[in-house]
């Protein structure tokens, strides 16, 4: 995947997932399910490997983790898609001081929540306001992208929520995107793994690159390569 900075250079972007056998990542609440160690093991390493780590607001608001892995100082850079500035400063994203986070907020938020914008920055995070789309007051992911070369980031890890995936698979941005599937079900919720939009028919069509049954036995384990749309 190419991103336009000052030169063409090739940024990697992964998406890494977990839900259950009937395609939910949390409960109706916003409860997401535990992870079996193997899992967990799983995205620290996605976590390890990346330069930057992308998550949306409401996976922040409905967790309360570092997003690091155990033992890292530094990197990886830890970026928050808030356009509307909900997020909590006493989340632990923002108070594990592990190293540096972004928050991307729209211009609007911005100059409107100075409050919010400065309780964020009090607990060591770097706010940077980008000119809203069209759509409802959405941030360009590749805008967000396009910051992070800035920055030297050239690896990174998307951790959903599905609106957030939903963006950088529409634009066209995912290199790989790993599933793990848990032997749970949910039932009605609105937590998937792509939401707040819909692809038309044929839709986005993946290839398999490799499955695994995982070390506990119960979980299943793809990883995908998404095919570009014209």
């Amino acid at each position: 995947m190419i991103i336009n900075c000052e030169e063409e250079t090739l940024m990697h972007v992964r998406v890494s997932m977990a839900m259950t056998a009937d395609g939910k990542t949390a409960d109706e609440d916003g409860e997401w399910f535990p992870l079996c160690p193997y899992e967990r093991q799983r995205i620290y390493s996605h976590m390890s490997w990346s330069d930057a780590i992308i998550v949306g607001a409401e996976t922040v608001m409905n967790t309360d983790i570092s997003f690091m892995p155990p033992g890292s100082f530094g990197r990886p850079i830890r970026a928050v898609i808030d356009p509307s500035l909900r997020t909590d400063p006493s989340k632990k994203i923002y108070t594990s001081r592990k190293g540096s986070v972004i928050v991307f907020t729209s211009e609007k938020s911005y100059s409107e929540k100075a409050d919010r914008v400065e309780s964020l920055k009090k607990v060591g995070a770097e706010v940077v306001p980008l000119k809203e789309s069209e759509e409802g007051g959405r941030i360009a992911v590749e805008e967000i992208l396009a910051f992070l070369k800035k920055n030297g980031a050239e690896k990174i890890l998307v951790l959903g929520g599905g609106r957030t995936n939903y963006y950088f698979f529409r634009n066209n941005l995912v290199d790989e995107y790993y599933i793990t599937i848990s032997p749970i079900l949910l039932g009605e919720s609105k937590y998937t793994p792509i939401s707040g939009g819909s692809f038309p028919f044929p839709g986005i069509k993946l290839k398999l690159i490799e499955w695994k049954i995982c070390e506990c036995g119960e979980e299943v384990v793809l990883k995908y390569a998404p095919l570009r749309r014209p």
